[in-house]
């Protein structure tokens, strides 16, 4: 065992558990944050062009988002293999995960490049019959989707460097993705420097400039400090072993991942049916949210990491402190985020240049949905434990729930109220999903948890 393993090992076994959540959670809370920002600033510069763009960027958001899940399961199946196979010590294989990996991410970008060449404008055909959102929609989208080369190549060299222990080359190709995006976005969609004026053109130039860059910068990290990985030809021969196991591991976390841009396609097309507005509305909601929950997402992220070295090692207490630490901590975040939502949600809408409907929609709507913050917190964690603990499986079922009890009760409540009753079937789901998975965490404990206690006690 290396030194530097031991050192880590020794500190998640025996530093206090809130130093050691603070120590691990900090780099990759902040690491989100600018990833997030991506989004973020899209939507604020977007909605200068008023509530159609808004609208068109809401109903492509399900693509755009679907490319980046896809992009991120299978890195996640890249990182698995790549590191069990550096953990064995064979280099040759540990080099064809990684040539594989940006072999499968290829063949993904092939598919939605054909997507963005023959599909765009029949899938926003089918969502609106009002011109002016469809045309804005099929600029964005296309180039989102025939350069989304970019994105691919991104996320799968930015995951080679975290999983290889230089996670510092990852932050840097994500700030500079950030960068350049916050850069081009007002020069290209309003027109400055003596550049033309492109509009929702300019949004999605800028969006895949700036994911171009960071690949860039994540390949220049790769061949000059990455000395696990050898790149060469070779990497890139099809190996069906390696991809096989890429395949496994990817291709459940792709689908899971794919659960959100499929509900916000759901919800876009019952808000269609009362305004144009709604949908604009409902993407501001997503992006402000994302900003709100990105610390609970940093505490599921690295409290797996925690739990489960500590549930190998058998230290039960730790297991405890760890998940009353979290809880406490997501409850107390998420209860802020309530809080600005009820106190100033107009203030959050004019980020977003809100006027006329979309303004008197999302008042309402932030007010209500915002409720659902501790709820949400609350089942990313313990989808986090579910995971840390070997029942995987469970997160997955959970979010499956989410998707069918949302876009069923919204339906529904479609059908008996107005666009402000459809706000509450975020309420009855993350309410009702939350205490499923509290029911399912609990039974979780007293099988796991409770064979710790009967194992350490006979051990004794």
């Amino acid at each position: 065992m290396s030194e530097r393993t031991s050192n880590r090992e020794n500190i998640m076994g025996t530093l206090p558990i809130k130093q050691l959540l603070v120590k691990m959670s900090v780099p990759v809370i902040l690491s989100m944050l600018v990833s997030t920002l991506y989004n973020v600033v899209d939507s604020i510069f977007v909605s200068r062009l008023g509530e159609s763009a808004l609208t068109a960027m809401s109903l492509g958001t399900p693509v755009s988002s679907l490319i980046a899940c896809v992009t991120v399961g299978f890195s996640v199946g890249m990182n698995a293999v790549l590191s069990k196979r550096l953990g064995e010590g064979d280099t040759d294989a540990s080099d064809k995960a990684a040539g594989n990996g940006l072999l499968i991410e290829w063949i993904c970008f092939a598919v939605f490049f054909l997507f963005g060449l023959f599909a765009v404008r029949f899938y926003y055909s089918m969502q609106t019959d009002i011109a002016e959102i469809r045309e804005l929609g099929v600029q964005y989208t296309s180039i989102i989707c025939l350069f989304s080369f970019g994105v691919a190549n991104q996320v799968m060299l930015e995951r080679m460097l975290v999983a290889t222990g230089r996670s510092i080359g990852s932050m840097y190709s994500l700030l500079t993705g950030t960068l350049v995006n916050l850069i081009l976005d007002p020069i290209l969609i309003f027109g400055m420097f003596g550049m033309p004026a492109l509009g929702m053109r300019g949004a999605a130039i800028a969006t895949v400039a700036a994911q171009h860059a960071a690949a860039l910068v994540g390949l220049t990290f790769n061949l000059k400090t990455n000395k696990e990985i050898h790149f060469s030809a070779d990497m890139f021969r099809p190996d069906r072993e390696i991809m096989g196991g890429i395949f496994r591991v990817g291709f459940p976390a792709a689908l899971q991942q794919s659960i959100s841009p499929m509900l916000i396609f759901g919800m876009n097309q019952i808000l269609l049916q009362f305004t144009a507005a709604a949908p604009a509305v409902y993407v501001i909601y997503v992006r402000l949210q994302s900003i709100v929950l990105i610390p609970v997402w940093g505490l599921k992220n690295t409290v797996v990491s925690i739990i489960s070295y500590n549930y190998g090692a058998g230290y039960r207490q730790r297991i405890e402190e760890t998940m009353k630490i979290c809880l406490i901590a997501t409850i107390a975040i998420t209860l802020i985020g309530l809080g600005i939502f009820q106190l100033m949600p107009q203030a959050l809408l004019s980020l977003f240049n809100a006027q006329g409907e979309v303004l008197e929609i999302g008042t309402t709507a932030l007010q209500i949905v915002s409720f659902v913050f501790p709820f949400s917190g609350m089942t990313l964690l313990f989808g986090a434990f579910f995971q840390a603990l070997g029942h995987s499986s469970k997160t997955l079922l959970t979010s499956l729930m989410q998707l069918g009890i949302m876009l069923i009760s919204a339906f529904i409540l479609s059908r008996i109220g107005t666009v402000h009753t459809v706000w509450f079937a975020f309420i009855i789901t993350e309410v009702s999903v939350a205490a499923i998975s509290t029911m399912f965490l609990l039974s979780v404990i007293r099988s796991t948890l409770q064979y710790m206690r009967t194992d350490l006690a006979l051990a004794a």
